[in-house]
């Protein structure tokens, strides 16, 4: 066995020890787009506090990363990054605005709007 074997064997080893090795992979064109669109929306917010605005900023960021590969095939056309960039700053103000539209909205109402009848 040469060096090398036997260090790969260790590291390797290591790494399933620490549980390293399970990890999932994390697409950095994903991350990227993610962290780019979730910052845009968070410099956008003037009048939160610090830990509001990492909040805000992890949310929109980890949003961004999680709708990605659902909106990616819709268009197809755009980048894996631009993307996430896009998931990032839409994804949050539109769940507002339906958790808005739910609140105000009685339960017949969101049926037939469901059933196409209430326009």
């Amino acid at each position: 066995m040469s060096l090398t074997d036997s260090t790969y064997n260790s590291i390797s080893g290591l790494m399933v020890g620490l549980g390293i090795a399970t990890l999932p992979v994390i697409n950095g064109e994903v991350l990227f787009g993610a962290t780019l669109g979730a910052w845009l929306v968070t410099t956008t917010r003037a009048n939160f506090k610090a830990w509001q605005r990492i909040g805000s900023w992890l949310l929109s960021a980890g949003v961004g990363y999680l709708f990605a590969p659902v909106a990616q095939p819709l268009a197809p056309f755009l980048t894996a990054g631009v993307t996430a960039f896009l998931c990032a700053l839409l994804v949050i103000p539109i769940s507002i605005k339906l958790m808005q539209w739910i609140d105000g909205a009685g339960l017949g109402d969101i049926l037939r709007h469901l059933k196409g009848r209430g326009q």
